[in-house]
Order: C-alpha cells, then structure tokens, then sequence
C-alpha cells in the first residue's frame, strides 16, 4: 500500500466531449445501449469534467477515454496503488469495475452516495498481462451528476512533476495547425504541462496570417514559440522541434503532434504523468482515430517486422476498430496489454534523456522515420508504450494509396534504410524478394510512375547515408519531375474532356475474374506477365481507353485483358490514363531485377556503412549544422 508519507498525484481526469459530434460519445460514455447511447436519453454532459445521469437511468466509463489502463501502469511503473477521486451530486450508486486481461469484469467496490465527494483505493497488483479499471454511475429516483472524477497514484514528497515542449511541424496547413494551437492552448491542466509550443511552420501559407491567431496565441503567451523554415519534411520539422527543445533545456519531454491532427488535451496530460512514473526513460505514443469516422480506432500500437521491414498490428490487436459497434467492454481483446515496437509522430512523446543519448530523427524528409527513431530507442534499452486513452483525430488512410503519388519515393527508400540499420540478420532474408515483387505488381498494374520512383528510391539507398541530409530540401521537386513524364502520373479532372472508352486489344486470356486463392493468382500474374512482356500493345489503346477503374477496386487482375485503363484518383479528384508500353516494361523490369540482386550481394556491407554513419547524421551537431545551413541561405 502507498505510505502514509506519499502525496496523491492526479494521472488521468474523466472528461467528456462537449463538440457536439454524436459519434464522439461512444469513446467516452457506455449507457449499453450501443449506437443509442446518446445524449438525451441517458444522460447530458454538463462541460469537460460534468456529466448528468437522468433519474433511474446507468452510465459507464468503461470506455476508450475514460477507462483507466491499470496493466500499462503495472508493468512500466513503480506504482502498485491507484485512488479514484469522484464528486457528486444527488442520490445514487456509485459502483468500480475491474477486468483481466480475458475482457471479464468484476465489480470491486460500491458505495451509495448523496451530495458528497468519494474516494476509493484499489491495488494495481493483478494485472500484469491485462485488465483496467472503471467505474459506473446509477442515478436513484432523481437525476445523479458526476462533477468531476480523476485517478490518483502515490508519489514521494520530493517528486517532481516533469513539463513538456510540444512540437507541431506544418505545411500549408494554416487553419488545421491553427486549430491545434486553440485545442492544446484551451485547457489549463494541459497549459501548466507545457514550457514551449514550437511550432515549426516549413509553409508558404503560414499560421499567423491566419484570422484568430492572435487569440490563440495570447492563450500561450510566450510559451507559443514560432519556427520558419524551408520544407525539410516531417523529419526535418520534427527534428527542429526537438533541437530547440534540447537547447532551450528546460522539459523532460518533447511531444510530437501533427498539424492536421484534432487533439483530445487530456491525452496530453495523461502521457506526460505516465512518463514521469516509468521505471525508466519511455516513449510514450498515442494511438490514431479516424478523422473522417470519429469512433474507428486505426491503431493503438504495431510491431516490425524484420523480415519483411513492414509493420502490423500489435499481436491480440486488430486496425479499425469502431467503437459505436463494439465498445471496450464487449470486446476482451481491448482487454489485453499489447506490446509496440513504436508509434506514429500523429501524437508521440518522448522523453528529451531519450534523445540526447540516440540522437534526433533521420534526415529522410518524410515516412518511417517515426518507426526507425524507436527501434533505435528499443534497441538502447527505451521502451515505446502506446497508453490507452491516449489518442489524437487524423485522416485516415484508407482514402490515401501513396504508391500513386511522389510519396512512395520515400516509402520505399525509408522502408529499406529501416531495415539497413535494424537488420534481422546478417543477410537481407526475404526483402529483396518481397520488395521485387511489389515492382512486378505495379507493372501489371501499368504504374511505371511508381516504379521509377522505387528504383529512384534504391538507387539513392545504394549511394550511401552521407547524402541523406543534402537530399532533404531537393528531392521532392525531382520526384514530381520524374513522375510527370508519366501518364498513369497525370491527373485530368475533367472526364468528359478525355476520349470514349472503347476495347481495341485482342482477348487473349478469356474472361477474367479475381482470383480466388494463393495458386490462382500466381498462375493468372503469370499470365499476364507473358502477355505483357511478349505482346505489343494495340495501337488503339492510345487513342481510347479500354476501361474505367475506380480507385477502391484497382487491382492487378483488372488490367489483364487490356492496354489502358481511365483509373480514378484516391481523392475523387479525376482519372489518370494508364497505357501499357511493352518496351518500359522489359526495361524497368530488368532494373528491378538488378538492383534487387545487388542488393541481396552486397547487405552485409551495406548495413554497415549505414550502421557507421548513423551517429553523424541524427546528433544534435549534425542537425545544427543543417539548420544553420537553411536559416542563413
């Protein structure tokens, strides 16, 4: 139990939404009614921290946002007991619930309650694979509110509480980042948190042109620290952040925020008392909900996979999880304490010792810098724990497919120089393999713009680390170059500007269908691969395209019968005209081919010269020299 000597520190607040999007209150708020649970027929939220419970009528907080995660606190802490603090109104029940790491709950303590403030204590001592706490309100014959509610946990009289510098990189995103500024600046438990908003604006469209920014910068103050720079990408904002943070030398904490991200402020809160409790230095990441499906949870934690270099859910964890479907307590797998191997810069904090010893981002512009700064940090002994109930809004990915835009350059290049600098083994296993295959797709696909830019990518990888940072504020207009000579590259918004759709190629296939198992699609990719490298083009799919794909359903098997295809645009924007071209076809095939093999060749060496030079291009020396470069040409 907690000495009589310790003083109680708030960790987690119970707040509630009060934006008014129906959706939301799914993540908050469990009548069991599912969908129905809305305001209006249970209860009413009153403000931030209020809530009234209409007379005979039950709410939970076993939900998203307000559960508290006892297995996280158990297995990185010290701390074995919590207390929950609750203030009411009226007459009614008040009822705490545990659950293991199965999903199954058990009510632990109840207590009767009218016009008072009750406050009870649970060990945090059985939940080393799993399980939360929450609590539930029953209103008796009158209405029951919950003024405030908050979780404590135990700390010595000498413990200090430790401050953060949020950083926000931007990119002509003004009023998105601009909302952000309003969010983080609105809530006076975060505010006292924070010594410095950087916010590292690489625009043209900057946010303090923005109306309203002046109101939002006087919430701040002086904290609000504004940083111009050239586009460098998220890396080179990012890592902006974190040099002025370490100069500055006052936060234990850097916070990665993203600028087109919606925050919940109390997540803010609850990862900075999280870090200040673990047992040692920890990253401490926030999960993704959907932007545009407020109640989908995209992911709360992934892993790596070193084989393949790509990442997956956490093992017991699912991508999309909604949670007006399913809510916390119906589903046991939420249960569960899941393990990351790292976390999204959408919402990431990290503690600032972290950094001085590992060094700052990748200077890769953009993608997977995120993903190598942690197995950096994992493999020097800190861990990455992405805390439930710690979460920001930010678009999803399911309306995006970056093989069709500039972006894939860097995922594909940054993909590799992951796996170069956190190798599986001695030999590059099956990525060479998996990476030429993903080539092969794309080319039956018709996707030559992509492809250039992944072999553009291995070529850069293959020229070595010390150009990475000299490619930062270069490489994308290349890029744009490099695709623009490509027609599955050109966007036309106007449809009706383009020539009927009309079959000109010869049926050589028969009828196609999508393929239904592993043994049929191998057998119908080759296929096509044979008609594709053996067979010319028609000539008249350059004057009409022979079919019209929509962006959900392209797929490789669709273009097996045909030259060119009207394919819409991710965002609905328009359609780019894909046209086969046999002689690109055996040309990029071929480079693909050999740069995977010498890849495979020569990864023992190769791992090593990125291994070598890693110190020189993430130290703060290094990035200051780079800053220092931009900020006087």
């Amino acid at each position: 139990m907690a000495n009589e000597s310790d003083r109680w520190v708030s960790v987690n607040h119970t707040v509630f939404p009060v934006e008014g999007v129906a959706e939301v209150s799914a993540l908050y708020v469990d009548t069991g009614h599912g969908n129905g649970s809305q305001p209006g027929q249970d209860y009413e939220i009153l403000s931030r921290s209020a809530i009234r419970v209409f007379a005979r009528s039950r709410v939970s907080t076993g939900t998203y946002f307000n559960a508290f995660p006892a297995s996280y606190w158990q297995r990185y802490t010290a701390v074995r007991d919590v207390r929950l603090r609750v203030g009411l109104r009226g007459r009614g029940l008040l009822s705490v619930y545990k659950s293991s790491a199965r999903g199954r709950s058990s009510a632990v303590a109840s207590r009767s309650f009218e016009d008072e403030s009750i406050e009870i204590d649970l060990p945090v001592r059985a939940f080393v694979d799993g399980g939360m706490y929450w609590f539930d309100v029953a209103a008796a014959e009158v209405d029951a509110t919950v003024e405030d509610a908050e979780w404590l946990v135990p700390a010595a009289q000498d413990w200090t509480p430790g401050t953060v510098s949020i950083g926000i990189t931007t990119f002509n995103r003004p009023s998105y980042c601009l909302n952000q500024i309003r969010t983080v600046g609105g809530y006076p438990d975060t505010v006292e948190l924070i010594d410095r908003l950087n916010v590292v604006d690489q625009g043209t469209e900057l946010v303090q042109d923005q109306p309203g920014f002046g109101d939002a910068a006087a919430a701040l103050g002086e904290k609000l620290h504004l940083v111009r720079q050239p586009n460098l990408g998220g890396s080179g904002g990012f890592s902006r952040a974190m040099l002025e943070t370490l100069r500055q030398g006052t936060s234990r904490y850097v916070l990665l925020l993203d600028d087109d991200a919606i925050s919940e402020p109390e997540a803010i809160y609850r990862a900075v008392r999280f870090a200040d409790f673990a047992v040692s230095p920890t990253i401490v990441g926030g999960g993704m909900l959907h932007l545009d499906d407020r109640a989908v949870l995209y992911t709360q934690g992934e892993t790596w996979n070193y084989s393949k270099a790509w990442m997956a859910a956490s093992a017991g964890t699912d991508y999309d999880h909604d949670f007006a479907e399913d809510t916390v307590r119906e589903t046991p797998e939420l249960h569960r304490r899941a393990s990351a191997d790292f976390n999204g810069w959408w919402m990431c904090l990290i503690p600032t010792a972290v950094i001085r010893e590992i060094g700052l981002s990748l200077p890769v512009f953009l993608k997977f810098d995120d993903i190598e700064f942690s197995l950096r940090a994992g493999a020097h002994g800190y861990p990455t724990v992405c805390l439930p109930g710690v979460a920001v809004w930010h678009m999803a990915w399911h309306d995006k497919d970056p093989t069709r835009t500039w972006e894939e350059y860097f995922i594909h290049r940054n993909r590799w120089i992951t796996a170069a600098l956190h190798p599986g083994g001695k030999r590059a296993g099956i990525l060479p393999v998996h990476s030429f295959l993903g080539d092969v797709k794309l080319l039956l696909m018709l996707q030559y713009s992509t492809v250039r830019l992944r072999h553009e990518a291995l070529i850069d990888l293959l020229r070595g680390p010390e150009h990475l940072p000299g490619l930062l504020g270069t490489k994308q207009a290349r890029l744009q170059k490099l695709r623009s000579e490509f027609s599955d590259a050109r966007v036309v918004e106007n449809i009706a500007s383009l020539p009927p759709v009309r079959r000109t190629s010869r049926v050589w296939l028969g009828r196609i269908t999508r393929p239904t198992n592993p043994l049929a699609a191998l057998f119908l990719a080759a296929r096509v691969g044979v008609r594709q490298l053996l067979v010319k083009e028609s000539s008249g799919s350059r004057a009409n395209p022979e079919r019209i794909i929509a962006a959900p359903d392209n797929s490789w098997w669709r273009f097996a019968d045909i030259d060119s295809a009207l394919v819409t645009a991710p965002d609905g924007s328009g359609v780019a005209w894909y046209q086969r071209d046999r002689a690109t076809m055996h040309r990029f095939l071929a480079r693909s081919l050999r740069l995977h093999l010498l890849l495979a060749f020569t990864w023992p060496k190769l791992t090593k010269r990125y291994a070598d030079a890693l110190p020189h291009l993430v130290g703060e020396k290094a990035w200051g020299e780079t800053f220092a470069r931009i900020d006087d040409a």
